[in-house]
């Protein structure tokens, strides 16, 4: 009885720690990843605030849809971001920042490129409101969509979607000037269910977040 007492202790620790929330506040880089110069639409993008796979050890991976293979970290400043001074925008495929594109951010088992789940998650936009609609939506890993929303940027906004599976978190303001900041997700793990990858099946998406990530980082 005593072994099994043990047992059931250690799985719920287990299932505790797997359901812990990550936040990325984006003001603790690792290094080498340094806030751009400026936070303008238009200004080009330093080559170390390109912000691709560094919180890969979190399971965070950034891309911009329409634009280049990466997003931008970027200094707002107190009071314009909602914690801290830094926060991520989007960046153009001529490597300048570009609010009109959209934000895309894909979870992977930490540490790894292994495609990863989970089944909540948010971020904010920063604190000057715009008044315009952010659509959000969220995507398994076989790119189906599962949950989606519409939140207007009131200045620190919470963009949040719960729903289980969500391995990609895509975000469009709709007039092009949020910048985002605190994204929160429980930690994510590989999807066991029937009819998804297992921990050591990559699916098409990570494959395709792996070959780019490779290819850019090997310029």
């Amino acid at each position: 009885m005593g072994k099994l007492r043990v047992k059931c202790v250690l799985t719920a620790v287990a299932l505790a720690a797997m359901s812990q929330a990550a936040t990325i506040n984006f003001d603790n880089p690792p290094p080498g990843l340094v806030p751009n110069s400026s936070f303008i639409a238009g200004t080009s993008v330093d080559a170390a605030a390109q912000l691709t796979n560094q919180f890969e050890s979190l399971g965070a991976i950034f891309n911009t849809i329409g634009g280049s293979p990466y997003a931008a970290l970027i200094d707002l400043g107190v009071g314009h971001a909602t914690s801290g001074s830094n926060g991520i925008g989007t960046v153009s495929s001529a490597n300048t920042l570009n609010y009109t594109l959209d934000l895309d951010i894909f979870l992977v088992v930490p540490g790894t490129l292994t495609p990863a789940v989970t089944d909540t998650i948010s971020i904010r936009g920063d604190e000057i409101p715009s008044f315009g609609n952010v659509i959000y939506s969220a995507y398994d890993t076989m790119g189906n969509l599962v949950a989606s929303g519409v939140t207007q940027d009131q200045g620190g906004s919470t963009f949040s979607l719960s729903a289980p599976g969500i391995h990609e978190f895509r975000l469009h303001s709709v007039n092009g000037d949020v910048a985002y900041d605190d994204l929160t997700f429980d930690t994510p793990a590989a999807p066991t269910q029937s009819g998804t990858p297992e921990p050591a099946t990559l699916g098409l998406t990570g494959l395709a977040i792996a070959a780019g990530l490779l290819r850019f980082l090997r310029r």
